[in-house]
């Protein structure tokens, strides 16, 4: 049984959106609760520390630092239409990169094999110069950073299965070889990126590989694309650390999304990332909680990864069902691809 480190902490709770956001308490609530009763050996819980100013300007501007920093003076403060915070949304945001950075200095100290974080409000749409999409600060692009400005890291991995494009973590690497961030997504869909033939530029052209599929696939087409996509080209690139944005929104009871995912599927999903961390970064792998706004859906598909992540990484991996309907898009992909990887 491998042991992983859980970062949770009821403070999570005190982020308010508004009455009907759907980014609400409850979603950490509900979380905690399957947390407490999941019943497998190996858990490490921690609680979160709160990011530094020096560790969020690892990604962010100050300027974008002190407009959520003076968001807490006001009762209500709208970054944009979808992005509000209420008086201790800072704190909490303080906290959600913090957590993800708890997770992963976890890991590097060998304190856990992998880690899960429980944290809110979630972060891959955060640019570098402003909260959007639910967003204050970009959670996992700032434990990547940390990784390899802190911890001697030259290669992270990033895996994305929201069901929407984590624009902001491809924007803040997409010149960086650094970094290869991985997406599947709903598309056309928010925000409107992620399209093959986003690949990145300059030091980092090739390092940006997004699988945008349409309304409706679900476990089979997502499997075949990690299978066929992600795998070839994680085994090439070699990441010394693998971060996973892990939201549920792409579950098939999700109220934002409109894709076919099933607990099981995000099992299997975590079983992949899992065996590309043994082969390349002695397991080294850290789930950040992102969207699912479904709380039943939510809890279930957070408890199928954390028991997927305390089974050992050599267990049989299931071969994708029947997914014809994917193949025009991994061909395509490989298209756009096939110069900076062999397929």
């Amino acid at each position: 049984m491998l042991r992983t480190a859980l970062i949770s902490d009821r403070r999570y709770l005190k982020h308010f959106a508004g009455r009907s956001h759907p980014e609400r308490p409850e979603r950490a609530a509900v979380m905690n609760e399957m947390a407490a009763t999941l019943g497998r050996t190996g858990i490490v819980a921690l609680s979160p520390r709160e990011a530094s100013d020096a560790e969020l300007e690892l990604v962010h501007t100050p300027a974008h630092v002190a407009e959520v920093r003076r968001s807490a003076t006001m009762p209500r403060y709208d970054f944009d239409p979808d992005t509000h915070t209420s008086p201790d949304s800072c704190e909490t945001a303080l906290l959600a990169a913090g957590g993800v950075l708890t997770a992963a200095e976890a890991v590097m100290d060998g304190a856990a094999d992998n880690a899960f974080a429980i944290v809110r409000p979630p972060g891959h749409h955060a640019l570098a110069r402003r909260a959007m999409g639910f967003c204050l600060f970009n959670n996992v692009a700032i434990a990547a950073r940390y990784l390899t400005r802190r911890r001697g890291i030259r290669r992270v991995l990033v895996v994305d299965w929201d069901v929407h494009h984590g624009n902001g973590i491809q924007d803040i690497f997409y010149d960086s070889a650094e970094v290869l961030y991985f997406s599947t997504h709903q598309f056309p869909f928010y925000p409107g990126t992620g399209a093959l033939d986003e690949t990145g530029m300059g030091e980092g052209a090739g390092y940006t590989v997004n699988a945008p599929m349409p309304a409706t696939f679900g476990d089979a087409e997502y499997l075949r694309v990690f299978d066929e996509i992600l795998t070839p080209v994680a085994r090439q690139y070699r990441p010394e650390f693998i971060l996973v944005s892990s939201g549920f929104d792409a579950h098939f009871r999700d109220p934002l999304g409109g894709m076919r995912v099933t607990e099981g599927g995000f099992a299997a999903l975590a079983r992949r990332v899992k065996r590309i961390a043994a082969e390349c970064c002695e397991g080294r792998m850290v789930a950040a909680l992102e969207g699912g706004y479904d709380l039943e859906a939510l809890a279930e598909s957070g408890r199928s990864v954390l028991m997927e992540l305390g089974r050992e990484a050599d267990e049989p991996i299931a071969p994708a069902a029947d997914s014809a309907r994917v193949i025009p898009i991994i061909e395509r992909s490989r298209y756009f691809l096939s110069r900076f990887w062999k397929f």
